[in-house]
């Protein structure tokens, strides 16, 4: 409920944060979280970390309760976490590349920019969830996986306009898919809007396609003239820096896109959702989903390898479809709109789940070694647990809001330290001493990097913690 709502003055309510910590806050957040999308996961759930990381700094800006944080955080994670479907790793390379650094450019700014598009329209529709109705937003995510179906088929796999390599094309790309996905939820969003806040969504994606653009065009520069620079290739790991540059631009025009509309996303008041039993039972819907996504649709897809009958190439069609992040998010938003728990779980614990999924996959290399799947299975289980638990409580008590977050910060920091760390090159003798000193010097750097970024943060959330504790009793004591 809304100070406006409690009849509460306007001279009692808590004053917003400053302008620099607006641009601040978010863009070491996203910078940070983009740096471990690269290193602790891959793909689009790893993108969650950055898509997290944003919608819960501004969350804590704006002053927001943990239902609309919870609105916020889902949005989030799901926005950024559709652009990681696009390969551009081979398109980096045509980049770099000076016979065909222009394509390779354009290429880059592109993907980035739909990227940032997609995602900071759906994060501006998850920052003003109170305008929309539940029908509303599910509507407006189906019909962007029905609009990404014609933009994959037409050009993307047609290979019309690609990106990848040019003489092999093994990636498959997505990207205009997802443009068409974006362009159909960004109209159909600001057609049902209403009030005030009706542009929010349109805004936010506008400030995303800048920023991706620019954000992945020029961070590419440093992969382009960084490598070929006086600096010290041995201290300077160029990919990451690129990395960071993405997620910092990315911060930027976010929050600054915040502090431009601060009038308007002040906490308006989500309609409260009771879990009841709804707190236990969305988990386990939560994790089918998970199932079928990394179980099902992978089977699913082995058994259509080959297959080029009529039946066999529309079921094709129908799985890329659906096995696509954004069709996984379409049903998770779907669950959380009706369970605040849910949202929490989504942005948090999926998030985190991925990055123990990463570690368990990547053991034999790191260690030389792999774990049984029995190991695995249960790190799994028993880590993800303690998290999925944590999540339940601290949504419960005070602060949620800043505590949920410094939990996915602090879970991904030690599922970074424990990568960084655990590798059999840093380990000697036949006690498997730990020799710091064999570590590279881009390793050493990064990690510096990681800890002071994380001990700002830690910071920063604990400041505003202190504001959201007081919002919350001025809130109660009304």
């Amino acid at each position: 409920m809304t100070t406006e709502q409690l009849n509460v003055p306007s001279s009692l309510e808590t004053p917003l944060p400053s302008r620099l910590l607006f641009i601040v806050f978010p863009v070491l957040a996203v910078m940070l979280g983009w740096a471990w999308r690269g290193f602790i996961g891959g793909g689009p759930f790893a993108a969650m970390i950055p898509g997290a990381f944003i919608a819960l700094s501004l969350s804590l800006l704006l002053r927001h309760d943990r239902h609309e944080a919870a609105v916020a955080a889902l949005f989030g994670a799901i926005g950024l976490g559709c652009g990681g479907e696009m390969t551009y790793g081979q398109t980096l390379g045509l980049a770099c590349d000076p016979n065909t650094m222009a394509w390779g450019l354009l290429g880059v700014a592109l993907k980035g920019g739909i990227w940032g598009l997609l995602g900071g329209a759906i994060l501006g529709a998850g920052l003003c969830r109170a305008q929309y109705s539940r029908g509303t937003l599910l509507m407006g995510l189906l019909l962007a996986l029905l609009c990404f179906y014609p933009g994959w088929k037409l050009i993307n796999a047609s290979r019309l306009i690609y990106f990848s390599n040019p003489f092999d094309k093994p990636r498959d790309e997505v990207w205009a898919g997802l443009l068409g996905a974006a362009i159909a939820f960004i109209v159909w969003i600001l057609y049902k809007g209403r009030g005030k806040q009706r542009a929010v969504p349109f805004f936010f994606a506008l400030w995303g396609l800048v920023g991706g653009a620019i954000g992945f065009g020029a961070g590419c520069l440093f992969l382009i003239f960084g490598r070929s620079s006086y600096a010290p290739a041995a201290v300077i790991d160029w990919w990451k820096l690129m990395e960071c540059f993405f997620g910092a631009m990315l911060g930027l025009v976010f929050g600054l896109a915040a502090w431009l509309h601060r009038d308007r996303l002040k906490t308006h008041g989500v309609a409260e959702t009771k879990d009841g039993a709804g707190g236990w039972i969305a988990p386990v819907i939560l994790l089918l989903f998970v199932i079928g996504f990394f179980v099902v649709f992978p089977k699913w897809e082995q058994c259509l390898e080959g297959c080029a009958c009529l039946p066999g190439l529309a079921a094709d069609d129908v799985l890329q479809v659906l096995y696509n992040f954004l069709f996984f998010g379409i049903l998770c938003i779907g669950l959380a709109l009706y369970c605040r728990s849910a949202a929490w779980h989504v942005a948090i614990t999926v998030t985190f789940f991925h990055t123990v999924l990463d570690f368990n996959r990547n053991c034999e290399n790191m260690l030389g070694w792999a774990a049984p799947l029995w190991m695995q299975l249960s790190i799994l289980i028993v880590v993800v647990g303690i998290v999925a638990v944590c999540v339940h409580f601290l949504d419960k008590g005070p602060r949620p809001v800043s505590r949920l977050y410094l939990l996915l910060l602090w879970a991904s920091f030690i599922m970074a330290t424990l990568k960084t760390l655990m590798h059999h090159d840093y380990f000697k003798g036949t006690v498997n001493r730990f020799v710091p000193w064999h570590m590279p010097m881009t390793i050493i750097a990064l990690y510096v990097l990681y800890v002071v970024t994380t001990a700002v943060l830690t910071f920063i959330i604990l400041h505003l913690g202190k504001a959201e504790g007081r919002a919350a009793r001025g809130a109660s004591s009304c």
